[in-house]
C-alpha cells in the first residue's frame, strides 16, 4: 500500500480551511490544517509534508515573508491559496520562492490539477538532490561532485537523503535515528555513528572530505568547505 502524500494547510478562514481539508482527504491525500497556521515552524518541522498550501494573510503572520523563511529550510513545493488577486502580488509570492499561485474563490479541480502537478514534478526533481553543486543521485545510489563520484551502501544513500532534504539545516540524532529505524529505543546510536563515519570514510582526501559534518552532542549536517580539502 502506498503511502499517502502529506499536504500541509495554513489557512486562517477557518471555513476556507475546512472546505480545502475535507475535498483533499476525499482525495486520498493526507492533511495537516492547523487552527494556528501562524506557528508553522512545528508543523513543517515535525509533520514534513509533501506540499504547503499557503496563504499571505495569516493573522500576525505574512504569507510572503512566511515563505522565505521556509525556503531556508526546504525544498517542498509551496503554493499560494489566497484572496489577494493583484498580478504584483502574484509576483511577489513567486519571487519569495513559491511555486504556483492561486487566486480565491478558486474551483476544486483546477486547485487538485495544480496540486498534482507539482507533486508530480517534486518526485521527478527528488531522482536527484542537488546541494552547493553536489548532486546526490537516488537512481544510481551516487554521490557526485564535478568529475567524481561515490557508490553509497542502501543506508547510506538514506541517510545523505535526509541530510539533503533537510539542507542546511542540522539534524539531530534522535531525528536521524528516528527516520532511519522509525523506532529509536531499539537502535544503539552507535550504528548512526558507524554509518556516518563510513561515508566520511569514502570521502576522505577528496574534495567533499569536508562536505558531511557531524556536530558533537548536537547532529550531522552537509555543506560548505568542500574546497578546503
Amino acid at each position: 500500500m502506498n503511502k499517502k502524500q502529506r499536504i500541509l494547510v495554513l489557512e486562517d478562514e477557518a471555513f476556507t480551511r475546512n472546505q480545502i481539508k475535507e475535498f483533499l482527504e476525499n482525495q486520498e491525500y493526507e492533511v495537516i490544517a492547523p487552527k494556528q497556521p501562524d506557528c508553522f515552524e512545528q508543523w513543517e518541522n515535525e509533520q514534513q509534508p509533501d506540499l504547503i498550501l499557503l496563504d499571505i494573510g495569516l493573522g500576525s503572520q505574512d504569507g510572503i515573508q512566511l515563505c522565505k523563511r521556509l525556503r531556508k529550510d526546504t525544498q517542498v513545493p509551496i503554493m499560494f491559496v489566497t484572496g489577494e488577486n493583484t498580478t504584483q502580488m502574484e509576483v511577489q509570492g513567486l519571487q519569495a520562492g513559491g511555486d504556483d499561485y492561486i487566486r480565491k474563490p478558486f474551483d476544486f479541480c483546477v486547485l487538485l490539477i495544480r496540486i498534482q502537478n507539482l507533486l508530480k514534478r517534486a518526485r521527478s526533481e527528488q531522482d536527484q538532490l542537488c546541494v552547493e553543486g553536489v548532486v546526490l543521485d537516488l537512481v544510481f545510489g551516487q554521490l557526485c561532485y564535478e568529475d567524481q563520484c561515490f557508490e553509497l551502501s542502501k543506508k547510506e544513500l538514506q541517510i545523505l537523503y535526509y541530510l539533503f532534504r533537510n539542507y542546511p539545516r542540522i539534524v539531530g540524532r534522535d531525528e536521524m535515528i528516528e527516520y532511519l529505524w522509525e523506532n529509536k529505543l531499539f537502535v544503539d546510536e552507535n550504528i548512526l555513528n558507524v554509518n556516518l563515519s563510513r561515508i566520511r570514510k569514502r570521502l576522505e582526501g577528496t574534495v567533499l572530505e569536508n562536505f558531511v559534518k557531524t556536530i558533537p552532542r548536537t547532529g550531522c549536517q552537509i555543506g560548505g568547505n568542500q574546497n578546503e580539502a
